[in-house]
């Protein structure tokens, strides 16, 4: 019988963790598609309707990492539950919202509640399933993750032309409520094994800080300039904040994240790849809809259906990468999929203003077997190199990596196309075509030299995945790192 309930709760936990995986990054597509709407209800610039995903990106990459650790100290069951809370909460005055400052504000507290739900779910996962079948369990919430990216913009297009921009939040608020209340009745509560609970504050503080500006230093930076001076102070404040953050942390008797993490090879070499996969990936997220539309002709129907190849696919592969690396390990399927996903991004590449459907349809299929093969291995790499008690610090920090990859990355291949979009027409412009035929060979060029960029790029994560080593040690047996006490 306690076999039985055990097989039972574990199913359990992972569809409560599946329904907040998909909350968390179904909101990060959902919304984006609303900004032109919300340029004009609220009668307002796009740079300051902007800050609507801005402000959610900040407090929810920011404060990860320091929700990991409260999880870890005081209970990952309660933070888990309250974050659901408070994205309810956070939908219901964004739905309510009258002007852009209110929904700006709105969108704060539920990026908050996102972190807490978000920052969470693979540690809960990974408590509650067995080693040998840790890379099946994470591999499923990966494709909740991908579910999530997949049908957010068809979801939010139909909900604003068949409603208003209102429905992308409230008809969201009772999922919220399930969610909320499968995590109260179902989950059991998991804390940390620590004897002397307490908070690094200067930690997430500076950590926070750094974060923050990281992020700005890459969204302005793209569109003022990099060398503009507001920019190079973002700079200089993001490397100030984060050596600040390190110094504390090798201080602290309760860091927010153990440095020592990083001195197994498994821990930091999934980070490590991880990071470069999302910057490299990135290129692809952001300029393929423009290739497609603008580039090419397509109807934004048509566009987002080959959109789609790269998550249906994903998602059909993670769940079986995930089953494979419980049997085989995750350094040959973490290095095959990063070899993918580079081959992928360098096909892409060569697609011209010509290119037909399955050409493109195929090259797509790649990048989504890449992805698949890779993320689900890699993140039961991460979370199965940390000590248990440390569980929901490392799955923090796999969802802080995936942020500001996509982030950063889309800040940089924006900037990265610009330039060369701009260089290709200085170039076209001798000879004789049409205004709209050299915007969009302009526009092709400039998709093709970026995603040689990073395609190039996407290559040294082929090295970063492959020095992971061959194992990783039980959590069971992993030291947990100890630190001297300060003296009474």
């Amino acid at each position: 019988m306690g076999d039985k309930v055990r097989n039972n709760y574990r199913w359990l936990a992972l569809l409560t963790v599946s329904i907040g995986t998909y909350m968390g990054t179904l909101d990060a597509s959902i919304v984006n598609i609303s900004l032109p709407r919300l340029t004009e209800v609220f009668n307002t610039e796009p740079s300051v309707v902007l800050w609507v995903t801005v402000a959610y990106l900040l407090a929810s990459v920011g404060l990860m990492l320091a929700i990991g650790k409260v999880g870890d100290l005081f209970g990952r069951k309660r933070v888990y539950v309250s974050g659901f809370v408070l994205f309810t909460i956070g939908l219901t005055l964004c739905a309510v919202a009258q002007s852009i400052v209110q929904l700006i504000l709105a969108r704060v507290v539920q990026a908050l509640g996102s972190a807490m739900v978000v920052a969470l779910g693979n540690a809960i996962v990974t408590d509650a399933f067995p080693q040998h079948e840790r890379g099946k369990a994470l591999g499923l919430v990966g494709a909740m993750v991908s579910t999530g990216l997949l049908s957010g913009p068809v979801i939010g297009g139909f909900l604003l032309d068949a409603l208003d921009w209102r429905a992308i939040f409230w008809v969201r608020i009772p999922v919220g409520v399930i969610g909320l209340t499968m995590g109260w009745t179902l989950l059991r509560e998991q804390t940390g094994e620590s004897s002397r609970p307490g908070f690094d504050w200067g930690g997430a503080a500076s950590l926070f800080g750094g974060l923050s500006c990281l992020l700005l230093f890459f969204n302005f930076g793209g569109r003022m300039g990099f060398a503009t001076a507001p920019v190079l102070a973002l700079a200089t404040s993001t490397v100030v904040l984060l050596a600040v953050f390190i110094i504390l942390e090798r201080k602290a008797q309760e860091p927010i994240l153990s440095l020592d993490f990083f001195r197994n090879r498994a821990f930091a070499a999934g980070i490590t790849s991880m990071l470069i996969m999302f910057l490299a990936i990135s290129a692809h997220t952001f300029l393929m809809p423009f290739y497609l539309i603008q580039g090419t002709g397509r109807t934004a129907a048509e566009a987002g259906l080959l959109f789609a190849t790269v998550s249906a696919t994903s998602l059909v592969v993670g769940p079986v990468s995930g089953w494979l690396s419980d049997k085989t390990g995750s350094r040959v399927l973490c290095t095959v999929g990063m070899a993918l996903m580079a081959t992928a991004l360098f096909l892409l590449s060569r697609l011209d203003i010509q290119s037909d459907t399955p050409a493109v349809l195929m090259r797509l299929a790649v990048l989504g077997l890449g992805m698949g093969l890779f993320s689900s291995p890699n993140n039961s790499s991460v979370m199965g190199s940390v000590p248990r008690q440390n569980l929901s610090t490392a799955s923090a920090m796999i969802a802080t990596t995936r942020q500001i990859g996509m982030s950063c990355g889309i800040a940089i291949a924006g900037t990265i196309f610009a330039a060369r979009e701009a260089f290709h027409a200085a170039q076209l412009t001798a000879g004789e075509f049409a205004p709209a035929m050299l915007e969009r060979l302009a526009l092709v060029n400039g998709f093709q030299d970026s995603l040689v960029y990073a395609a190039a790029f996407c290559t040294i994560g082929i090295v970063a995945s492959l020095v992971r080593g061959r194992t990783v040690p039980p959590m069971a047996s992993l030291p947990v790192p100890e630190r001297p006490r300060a003296q009474p």
